[in-house]
């Protein structure tokens, strides 16, 4: 990049330049190192400041009812697949729990959601 800034995209040193770096690239590929290895995903402005700034710890706020619900909702949903009481809404002894603790997380989320 040097190369093309400071003497032009023709200049023949640039393009020579541009052509090792070309095929070390093509080589790197072949054996097997891809690009994602060398040049990782670029950090967010958030990730950047923190790295910056190694004293102050990110603010994370985890919301654990939203978590519990989903994983609730996942529960059921397996649980659902595999049980054909449950699917004609009569509730075996091992679903009906499942269902309540599903439903019951639900609708706390829901209200919440209406609270904000």
């Amino acid at each position: 990049m040097r190369a093309i800034a400071a003497r032009g995209l023709a200049h023949p040193l640039t393009l020579a330049l541009l052509a090792a770096a070309s095929t070390a690239a093509a080589r790197a590929w072949d054996a097997g190192h891809r690009v994602t290895v060398t040049h990782p995903a670029p950090l967010s402005t958030r990730e950047r400041h923190h790295r910056a700034c190694p004293t102050t710890k990110p603010a994370v706020v985890a919301d654990d009812l939203h978590a519990r619900y989903m994983r609730a909702a996942a529960t059921w949903r397996t649980h659902l697949d595999n049980c054909r009481p449950c699917q004609d809404s009569q509730y075996c002894p091992a679903g009906a729990p499942l269902f309540e603790r599903f439903s019951r997380l639900q609708d706390a989320y829901n209200q919440r959601l209406r609270r904000r």
